[in-house]
């Protein structure tokens, strides 16, 4: 099993596996510090949507949303969801953070959370996300802290134990985002092995602005 076939088949379960790992904090603070509740108008793109966590609750303060994920069953469970409760400004479109399928220059904001850690090239990825910013536009990156719980890679499929936020901070400056802003939110993402194994790990919060 690869990471994609292991987020197929967790779609139907991951809200209640996500509330167990991080709780609605970190959405909170992620929207917080883009100030989109007053920005009008504005289209944002959520990589990584998964089950729509963040892309549903965008929906309320964005124009369009447009949400990325690499999971056939995780677009389906996010589009449904969407449906059932009447939200219509959100487009659901399988892609990768590394190969996004967003022309450039088109984004307001973008976010990406607890995405970059299942990624092979994190930086790629980043610069995939500048490319698809409008001048101006905004990156905002939740994700956890370097952790040293091995388990973690083959029991949910993670490319990365977290990062250092040196190396965050480093992959922003050679993408050539300004303004940056790298910081610890103080939450923490907590996950339990089969054999009972605790990880907790602190949650970062990475933003940056492209000229």
């Amino acid at each position: 099993m690869n990471y994609i076939e292991y987020f197929d088949s967790i779609a139907g379960e991951w809200d209640e596996i996500r509330k167990k790992y991080f709780d609605d904090d970190i959405r909170n603070i992620a929207i917080e510090r883009s100030n989109i509740k007053n920005r009008g108008g504005l289209i944002v793109a959520d990589i990584g949507t998964g089950s729509g966590f963040m892309a549903l609750e965008l929906s309320k303060y964005a124009r369009e949303v447009v949400g990325i994920d690499v999971s056939d069953e995780m677009l389906k469970y996010a589009k449904q969801t969407a449906e059932n409760a009447g939200i219509n400004n959100i487009i659901f479109l399988k892609g990768s953070m590394e190969q996004i399928p967003i022309i450039d220059d088109s984004i307001d904001v973008v976010f990406s959370n607890m995405v970059l850690h299942h990624v092979e090239n994190p930086f790629k990825g980043i610069m995939e996300i500048h490319r698809i910013l409008k001048p101006g536009g905004m990156l905002i990156i939740t994700d956890v802290m370097k952790h040293s719980s091995e388990w973690a890679r083959f029991e949910m499929y993670d490319r990365w134990l977290g990062f250092n936020l040196e190396d965050i901070e480093k992959w922003l400056i050679h993408s050539n985002f300004k303004e940056i802003l790298v910081k610890e939110t103080g939450l923490y993402a907590t996950a339990k092995s089969s054999k009972g194994e605790i990880a907790k790990t602190g949650i970062f919060i990475a933003k940056g602005i492209k000229e």
